[in-house]
């Protein structure tokens, strides 16, 4: 997965900027839990399944999650003949990947299960390009992207370090291009392993204090 936005830097700075409003005690009995969590997903490009990669990280306050995360298509889906106005007819390639600013409210926050209702807004491209008849890679076009997401999740702790989730909801994404719209808003779900990785930290402090 390439992600190659520069405004990624941007959310990292939001992200930096609102943990720093009020300092992570460790030994306060935690007033942050940082969270981080693989994501595997599975969604729609122009209707066609397809899979996605991508990686979350954030901070948990009481109910409130807020994170940021890194996702794109695995691997390109090929539309193998498509004809391309001046060009003709050729095999497609489309590639997706954006970065995204996660707000999450919990509903339910117990010892072993956290059920959340996350919405997103993020920033990516959708990138085109056709296989020539040298069957060289021929870049043609590009299109940036603002994804909007509202899923329902359920997580549960495996142990108190590392825990398993599944969600699912829809996707809506604003671009310039009506094509991109149509091709990249759908229905999406999700499975996501993670690490509690703020519980992972304090344990290993208070080990080496004692």
């Amino acid at each position: 997965m390439r992600v190659r936005l520069i405004p990624c830097s941007a959310f990292l700075l939001l992200v930096s900027a609102s943990l720093a409003q009020e300092p992570v005690s460790v030994e306060h009995h935690a007033v942050y839990r940082v969270i981080f969590n693989f994501d595997f997903r599975r969604t729609y490009v122009n209707a066609d399944p397809v899979h996605f990669y991508g990686f979350r990280i954030g901070a948990q306050r009481d109910r409130d999650i807020i994170a940021v995360g890194f996702y794109g298509i695995g691997d390109a889906y090929i539309q193998p003949a498509v004809d391309l106005p001046g060009i003709g007819t050729r095999e497609l390639r489309t590639n997706f990947d954006y970065a995204a600013l996660t707000y999450e409210r919990l509903l339910i926050d117990s010892k072993r299960w956290q059920v959340g209702v996350p919405v997103s807004i993020g920033l990516g491209n959708y990138r085109k390009s056709y296989v020539g008849d040298d069957r060289r890679i021929v870049p043609y076009s590009t299109n940036e992207l603002v994804p909007l997401e509202a899923t329902l999740h359920a997580d549960y702790d495996l142990f108190w370090w590392i825990f398993v989730g599944a969600g699912g909801g829809y996707r809506y994404v604003l671009a310039a291009d009506p094509e991109a719209t149509r091709a990249l808003s759908d229905r999406t779900y999700y499975l996501k392993v993670g690490l509690r990785v703020g519980e992972v930290v304090k344990r290993a402090r208070k080990k080496l204090k004692d």
